[in-house]
């Protein structure tokens, strides 16, 4: 759930009769280790505080990333690792080897 107010700018102030300025999430990304496997456009119809998902198949552990960025550019994110692992309960790392199959890097 992102916390965001999701204001449509339409709505007035009932005391003063100003419109409360437009800000709303514009766009939804979602990265697995870096790459992105996910994005969105957002417009004025999503309630506050709005609640997103979506399905995705992890064969490797790694990081979950969400980011969403509002009409004005500023970033919010909300970060989660997912552990995965094989049928003998043993965890999947992902890993580059070299030439030598010696590990290279865990990404």
């Amino acid at each position: 759930m992102a916390e965001h107010v999701m204001e449509p700018g339409v709505r007035r102030d009932p005391d003063t009769g100003v419109i409360y300025p437009k800000k709303i999430i514009d766009q939804v990304i979602c990265r697995f280790n870096g790459k992105q496997i996910y994005k969105s456009q957002w417009f004025s119809g999503v309630s506050a505080n709005p609640f997103m998902s979506f399905k995705m198949k992890a064969i490797t552990s790694g990081l979950v990333e969400v980011e969403w960025v509002d009409d004005y550019g500023q970033s919010s994110f909300k970060k989660a690792v997912i552990i995965v692992f094989d049928e003998n309960g043993n965890e999947i790392i992902p890993i580059k080897l070299d030439k030598n199959n010696s590990i290279k890097e865990i990404m």
